[in-house]
């Protein structure tokens, strides 16, 4: 696979920088986004080479205009744009009864609507670039792809992640839709639904062994299924969610199941 244009959101730590390393690897060029400036230029100087070049975003992908800037951004670097990384995600938790207005307001925000914001304006750049060589060579631009980084509680939560459990929802379902919207272009959308991470939300940072398989995952876990989604293994993946959970769903479903 040669070298690609890619964006990646939330990449200063967790799972977006293992997103970052593992593009890196691939040898792709990489635009970095984050909020933390001083984290994010850390990373893009240690992932810079001769032969991959990689520059740095800091933008707030809640903000119409932050986005705007990332494209643009971008395109002044490598002139195209073959990937989205999404994996700026907004932790939150507190009980029902405590949620202020103003909490939930924001975690849509970041969660649901930024994953819109950057989604539609990655997928309008990718679609000129197919209209400016001809929808009969889709075969050409086949590597491009979105992949949005969620959580399994777009379909199980916990009491005290309202806020963010309804973003989840509302992402897991708008991959879906941009998926098929997209399709027509040959642009694939997935989504990789991670459970227990370390180093991703306060409840998922312990060694506790909530998944089948008895460990919290790795970010690098979610960061190979991730590459996996954008390359050519899976041309005929799109619309999905696929969990990186250690069996976490499939377990708490046979508890249900043995309960009743």
């Amino acid at each position: 696979m040669s070298a690609r244009s890619v964006i990646v959101t939330g990449a200063a730590e967790g799972i977006g920088a293992a997103c970052a390393r593992r593009f890196a690897e691939n040898g792709d060029h990489l635009v970095l986004v984050d909020k933390d400036e001083e984290a994010g230029r850390a990373m893009a100087h240690d992932l810079s080479r001769e032969d991959r070049q990689v520059s740095f975003v800091q933008a707030d992908i809640s903000s119409r205009l932050s986005v705007h800037n990332i494209i643009a951004e971008t395109l002044e670097s490598f002139d195209r744009i073959d990937v989205l990384v999404h994996a700026a995600v907004a932790h939150f938790e507190a009980p029902f009864m405590e949620t202020s207005e103003e909490d939930f307001s924001r975690v849509i925000d970041h969660n649901l609507k930024g994953s819109f914001l950057i989604n539609q304006a990655v997928a309008k750049q990718m679609v000129r670039q197919i209209e400016d060589i001809g929808e009969q060579n889709l075969n050409a631009v086949s590597d491009q792809a979105i992949v949005n980084i969620g959580s399994v509680e777009g379909i199980t939560t916990q009491a005290d992640h309202v806020a963010f459990a309804a973003s989840q929802g509302g992402l897991h379902q708008l991959t879906k839709a941009v998926a098929l919207s997209l399709s027509p272009h040959g642009i694939r959308v997935n989504t990789v639904g991670v459970g227990p991470m370390r180093g991703e939300g306060k409840t998922q940072a312990t060694d506790d062994p909530v998944s089948a398989l008895a460990r919290v995952g790795e970010p690098e876990d979610a960061a190979n299924v991730a590459w996996f989604l954008t390359s050519k293994e899976s041309a005929f993946v799109t619309g999905q969610t696929i969990f990186v959970d250690g069996g976490q769903l499939v377990r708490n479903h046979h508890a249900n199941e043995t309960r009743s």
